[in-house]
């Protein structure tokens, strides 16, 4: 069986915001967890024994394992450090996905997934040395999916990964991108992808995207009967709508898209509270539209989406805000679990391959 591998010590809030989220998400688990830290600061904290309840118990509780983990690479820590403390979460998290995909390869065992708020760069350094690229695609993309006022929500890649990309890097985010939201949107078989741009007309873009725009258009997987349909360009502020499923990018403008849409929301709600403070009138209107701004705060809220998938390895890894709380790992671990029922990297292993054919697709 598949297991979800957690790094109990990277992020803002580790350990305890890493072992709360992981309590809290312990009944909705359909597979083991294995938590990867330092034995005696995880025994030595209140929470681990409320997970040693749940040690060896069956469906619906995942059993709860722990594999000693002490080093640690910290925030501060240049990318380097990976290859100093081979006992680090990270090192060890992405060996055992290594190992765990070989053997699924092999036929002999299932494939795991790896999740961490740790230090974003070497978890993808790790993963990038340790499990390598999967066949055809040249750059992995961290994928995440962004609210919009349909309620549908649009996957957004890449957000972070790759600064500079290539035309063929944008071709294969969005093969990947429509992959991802068919395994976490099932009703939606044929996902809408596009590339983002400055304007819907054909000519927009800068030559990266054009050259992108011709790739897509005439790629045999956006024909009829493929695995999405590429609808052209998306400008900025129609990605909220919902029109498209999935908008591809590079890493740099990703980025900067994601941070400003979580200071965005932030920022809109801190703004409301403080006008409802100026004056009576104001506070009624905040209480009566407080279902409404919960409903709003939940939407915008980075920790609902929980960690987002490094795309294009040998593997299923994961990557949380540096800031995770309870909430956010819990999320993170139940995203993770999705990917694995739904053979996420497996069907994009099939995508990627020179060899695909679009008319033999991997089933669930």
């Amino acid at each position: 069986m598949s297991r979800l591998l957690l790094d109990v010590m990277g992020g803002d809030h580790a350990p305890s915001a890493i072992l709360d989220g992981a309590l809290l998400a312990l009944e909705d688990l359909q597979y083991p967890l294995v938590l990867l830290g330092d034995e005696e600061v995880i025994r030595a904290h209140p929470i681990a024994q409320h997970l040693d309840q749940f040690s060896g118990k069956s469906a619906p509780f995942a059993k709860v394992t722990l594999i000693h983990a002490p080093d640690i690479i910290g925030m501060e820590d240049k990318i380097k450090a990976l290859r100093s403390k081979p006992n680090a979460p990270i090192n060890v998290g992405t060996k055992l996905v290594a190992e765990s995909w070989a053997a699924f390869h092999a036929g002999t065992g299932t494939p795991d997934a790896f999740i961490s708020a740790g230090h974003s760069g070497a978890v993808m350094a790790s993963a990038l040395l340790t499990l390598g690229r999967i066949r055809g695609a040249e750059r992995p993309a961290i994928a995440t999916r962004l609210p919009t006022t349909n309620g549908k929500g649009v996957i957004c890649l890449d957000v972070g990964a790759n600064v500079d990309c290539k035309p063929e890097h944008i071709r294969d985010f969005a093969i990947m991108g429509a992959l991802l939201c068919s395994a976490l949107s099932p009703a939606t078989s044929r996902p809408k992808v596009s590339i983002l741009a400055n304007g819907e007309e054909r000519t927009k873009g800068n030559d990266t995207t054009r050259a992108a725009y011709a790739l897509l258009e005439s790629h045999p997987l956006f024909q009829a009967g493929g695995i999405g349909e590429f609808v052209g360009y998306s400008e900025a502020k129609e990605m909220f709508k919902g029109d498209v499923d999935v908008v591809t990018m590079d890493g740099f403008i990703g980025n900067l898209i994601l941070k400003n849409s979580e200071a965005l929301g932030s920022a809109l709600l801190q703004i409301m509270k403080t006008e409802a403070k100026k004056n009576p009138l104001n506070r009624i209107g905040f209480g009566l539209a407080f279902g409404a701004l919960k409903s709003f705060k939940k939407k915008v809220d980075f920790r609902e989406v929980g960690a987002a998938p490094l795309l294009g390895v040998k593997g299923y890894i994961f990557i949380a805000h540096g800031r995770s709380d309870r909430i956010a790992i819990r999320n993170s671990l139940l995203r993770a679990q999705e990917a694995l029922q739904a053979k996420m990297v497996e069907r994009l292993e099939v995508a990627l391959a020179p060899t695909f054919a679009v008319s033999a697709p991997v089933t669930t």
